[in-house]
């Protein structure tokens, strides 16, 4: 059981952005994707209203992030056949795209200046971490080992990066930090689970919320960022918890909840959680449904 776990963790993890849902920095909206047909981009209030598409293309779009302004959204895309980044003008919604290569690139995530962007790419035969400008221009490598980096996430101040780690797409999966020149590797954390992922700041760059898998359920973790021990924020029996992210004023988590066990197994629905553990629905329009 075990290793079917860690095996379909291990593809699925490699294969889908961590950025499932992101609030906008003045925390009034919350840009997500669901899965329909296909993967779209969606916004939300953060009230739950006023649900709707960004855009409906035929191919997935994922991983949204929006720019330090909220101006723009950036997005993981595979309307080129392969992974490849994007972005929208939130107003306008005009389109660029930002990467241009027969290798995937993919969860890019903005610097608090609105000025870089750092990515993942497989471009030099592994998956590594990169960054560019924030029009795509001037990429360069910041990871150089034999293992699988992804999912980056800049810290708050500017001056670490927040990624996961794992030595092949069947392993177990942990979160490292480095500086942001890619320096200083240092293990945040070290369970003997399946692994951790789907990670973020909060915004005073003190904790770093997560997905830990224990005994086949996906619990929503919190941990300092000096490392140590992990807080249980989200476990339930019968239900799996997807992508938290921290709101701009650090009072609330947004994530995915699915149900596994009951009347509706694997009906997944936005939800809020705030840091003593209680839910708010935010919507329930469901990925899944026919």
């Amino acid at each position: 059981m075990r290793h079917f776990l860690l095996t379909a963790c291990g593809l699925f993890f490699m294969n889908i952005s961590s950025m499932a849902q992101v609030w906008s920095p003045d925390g009034k909206k919350i840009a997500f994707f669901y899965i329909h047909n296909i993967e779209d981009i969606y916004t939300v209030n953060e009230d739950g209203s006023d649900f709707k598409v960004l855009e409906g293309h035929p191919e997935r779009d994922f991983g949204p992030q929006w720019s330090p302004d909220g101006k723009q959204i950036l997005f993981t895309s595979v309307r080129d056949g392969h992974h490849e980044l994007y972005r929208f003008n939130t107003k306008g919604k005009k389109l660029k795209k930002l990467t241009e290569s027969e290798f995937d690139s993919e969860d890019g995530h903005y610097s608090p200046d609105g000025k870089h962007i750092v990515f993942a790419s497989n471009r030099d035969g592994n998956n590594e971490l990169y960054i560019m400008t924030a029009e795509g221009k001037s990429v360069r490598r910041l990871t150089y080992t034999q293992a699988l980096e992804s999912t980056p996430r800049w810290s708050p101040d500017g001056k670490k990066i927040l990624f996961r780690k794992a030595v092949d797409k069947d392993a177990q999966s942990f979160l490292y930090v480095m500086n942001a020149d890619g320096g200083d590797h240092k293990k945040l954390t070290d369970s003997n689970d399946i692994g951790e992922f789907h990670q973020s700041w909060s915004p005073d760059g003190k904790e770093i919320c997560f997905v830990k898998v224990v005994d086949g359920a996906f619990q929503i973790h919190t941990i300092p960022v000096t490392g140590g021990e992990s807080r249980i924020l989200l476990n339930k029996k019968g239900y799996q918890a997807f992508f938290p992210n921290w709101s701009p004023d650090g009072k609330y988590i947004a994530f995915t909840r699915d149900i596994m066990e009951g009347t509706k197994p694997g009906l997944p629905a936005l939800f809020k959680i705030d840091m003593n553990g209680k839910e708010q629905l935010l919507s329930d329009k469901n990925s899944f449904k026919n």
